[in-house]
């Protein structure tokens, strides 16, 4: 076992020889010694191929277990002595390609590059050179050991367990760099592994970093310098740029809006569990080996063989696919998502096992439809949308700005269930404009479900909460379910409101905000006015339900 991370620190920065190294790593220097100059670590890897999504093959260096245990060591070690730069976001704890994207949202343009062969750029001498150097300053023996148990075949290979800290520590200075560039042309900038994005609010993208004309998109010469200053290469077959009217991704993710995932990630996972359904568990693994979307050559091997012995180790091999694809969709979207909630049910009916456990959200997912609803007007002149919701006994909330123009309003589910019509005249009972509510008496419908009132009163700093509405709502979209903290509380218009952590955009206004007990505790009010407004505003909150009730009540 490690020791405590203070007194790891200190011995790494103090090692000088392959003793020093044997000692942290909790080996005999005799087995070290054996370990690298007998049996030799370019001995022990095993080297297969899989297929690039966008054509050609990448080669993974795995380790043999004995190997592994030792780098996985190390990696525990190099991670409690790496200083994280904020702008990494790959290989870092806490941090993922979700993360990485975060930063680049609803920005006017975001700019992407890769760096080429990023491992096979990362050679031995490199990671020895970096490890005598400041910060670390390791002795030329320790560097050597350390760049010896990392390397394969003179450079740091996919697949080993250390690979992925090393580089973001050789990475480091370029982080650094970067960031720095990124502030003096104020933008945004990150780094997942080898792919390089920088965002900006500005009109205009500065040609520095990067210009388009009609040969396309190029890099700018000072951010071009800076990277083979590094000694790094720039693909220059991913290099592209796009504005706010385009689709902007970042690591895989849209970012126009908010950090979500691309339509066709959802509509594959889609179509492999109709798939399931149809075909069943084995055709569709098979299938989908067939189109090369498969890793695992044991896998391969196991499909090609034809052996019917091998049916119940494919079939185990792709729910495992599917249940990975679906925490996908939870660790982005979140456990209360509609999208995840649907198709971890689905997976749980055609496996005939349980991979999650939903039950109870999907009954929360059904009050929403039941009791948070899109309220609209499509006038000649105007269109406006906002959120309400349903409280117990019977009435109806949203926003005061919601409805306060004369006519019509529709109040209907997600599923396009039209629930009823409200206006001045109505179902109308009262309104407050500065407190910013309008209250409506129900529908009457035994199928509807309202919520509990909860006690706005019992509201603190740090509190989780639960914000649902519709924010910007397109026919089809499901609800935006937001699991966020309070964050303080100010006056807005005279009125006291509740900050949060969320990001709220129009038409989530009139949305219910919910305790962990899923009892109502506020209306969700003001935020800003679409997705691609920068957000500059201190004012995403909502108002305290226990106002509401003491007006409605005078």
């Amino acid at each position: 076992m490690l020791e405590e991370p203070n007194m790891v620190r200190e011995k790494f920065f103090n090692m000088k020889s392959r003793e020093d190294v044997a000692d942290i790593l909790g080996i005999k220097e005799k087995s070290l010694r054996y370990f690298l100059y007998s049996i030799k670590p370019d001995n022990m890897y095993v080297e297969f191929s899989i297929s690039k999504k966008n054509g050609g093959e990448r080669v993974i260096c795995a380790p043999n277990d004995k190997l592994k245990a030792i780098q996985r060591k190390l990696a525990v070690i190099l991670n409690m002595v790496y200083k994280t730069k904020p702008a990494a976001h790959g290989f870092v704890l806490d941090k993922n390609v979700a993360t990485n994207a975060k930063g680049h949202v609803k920005k006017k343009y975001v700019f992407n590059i890769d760096l080429e062969n990023f491992f096979d750029q990362i050679h031995f001498g490199r990671v020895r050179g970096m490890l005598m150097k400041p910060p670390y300053n390791l002795g030329e023996e320790a560097a050597l050991v350390i760049s010896q148990i990392a390397c394969y075949k003179g450079k740091l290979p996919q697949g080993a367990p250390t690979s992925p800290i090393l580089t973001n520590m050789v990475c480091a200075p370029l982080d650094t760099q970067l960031t720095k560039l990124a502030k003096k042309y104020n933008l945004q900038y990150s780094r997942y592994a080898d792919d390089i994005t920088f965002s900006t609010y500005k009109a205009d993208f500065p040609v520095e970093i990067a210009y388009v004309d009609f040969n396309g998109v190029h890099v700018g010469t000072v951010l071009e310098e800076l990277i083979k200053k590094n000694n790094f290469l720039i693909n220059y077959n991913k290099v592209r740029i796009s504005d706010y009217r385009q689709r902007q991704i970042v690591t895989g993710l849209v970012v126009n809006q908010f950090v979500n995932l691309r339509r066709d990630y959802i509509k594959e996972i889609r179509a492999l569990l109709y798939s399931c359904k149809v075909k069943g568990l084995l055709e569709s693994a098979k299938l989908y080996v067939e189109k090369g979307k498969c890793k695992n050559p044991k896998i391969i091997e196991a499909v090609n063989s034809g052996k019917s012995e091998k049916e119940d180790e494919i079939i185990n091999w792709f729910l495992q696919v599917l249940k990975g694809k679906i925490e996908y969709i939870k660790s982005i979207r979140g456990d209360n998502n509609p999208t995840y909630l649907k198709y971890a049910s689905e997976l749980n009916r055609v496996s005939g096992k349980i991979f999650f456990r939903v039950d109870e959200y999907l009954d929360f997912i059904k009050q929403i439809e039941k009791s948070v609803f899109i309220i609209e007007i499509n006038a000649l002149d105007d269109y406006i949308q906002g959120s309400g919701f349903l409280l117990d006994p019977d009435l109806l909330l949203t926003n005061h700005h919601v409805t306060k123009k004369e006519g019509f309003y529709k109040v209907t589910t997600f599923k396009e269930d039209q629930i009823g019509i409200i206006s001045n005249d109505i179902k109308f009972l009262k309104r407050n404009e500065n407190i910013d509510y309008a209250c409506y008496n129900g529908f009457g419908r035994e199928d509807l479900i309202p919520w509990e009132l909860g006690d706005s009163d019992d509201i603190k700093i740090g509190s989780k909460i639960i914000m649902i509405g519709y924010p910007d709502y397109n026919l089809g979209n499901t609800p935006d379910v937001q699991t966020v903290y309070v964050t303080g509380e100010r006056t807005f218009m005279g009125q006291k409101l509740i900050t949060v952590s969320g990001r709220i955009v129009h038409g989530a206004s009139g949305g219910v905000v919910l305790n962990e007990e899923h009892k109502v505790i506020g209306m969700i009010r003001c935020g800003v006015v679409s997705y691609c407004e920068t957000d500059t505003t201190n004012n995403h909150g909502f108002i305290p339900i226990n106002d509401i009730m003491k007006d409605i009540k005078s």
